[in-house]
């Protein structure tokens, strides 16, 4: 199991960049590099929701929501990963069964 990281451009806010860590063991960190802010969420915890021209990103860190918007072929990307990540936990878990 190894983590995959991809870093996109904030839709709404073009001059920031959030670095995304897809963990398999069923976690996403986000980190808005230049505004040295850090999220974790559990898959649970994430929604992907079109706003026009951009996908809202959210999820939960301790009960506290956050959120962030992405370009629609980045948020796509992204929900792919999540959702290989899921299946690659899932398969390591039926193994060791």
């Amino acid at each position: 199991m190894i983590a995959t990281h991809r870093k996109y451009c904030l839709s709404n806010r073009p001059n920031l960049h959030a670095h995304f860590e897809v963990n398999p063991i069923g976690k996403l960190d986000v980190e808005i590099i230049e505004l040295q802010e850090h999220h974790t969420t559990e898959f649970d915890d994430l929604t992907f929701k079109s706003k026009g021209n951009c996908i809202e990103v959210s999820g939960k860190e301790h009960s506290v929501p956050w959120q962030c918007n992405l370009a629609v072929s980045d948020a796509l990307e992204l929900s792919t990963l999540i959702e290989e990540a899921n299946e690659e936990y899932e398969v390591l878990m039926r193994d060791l069964m």
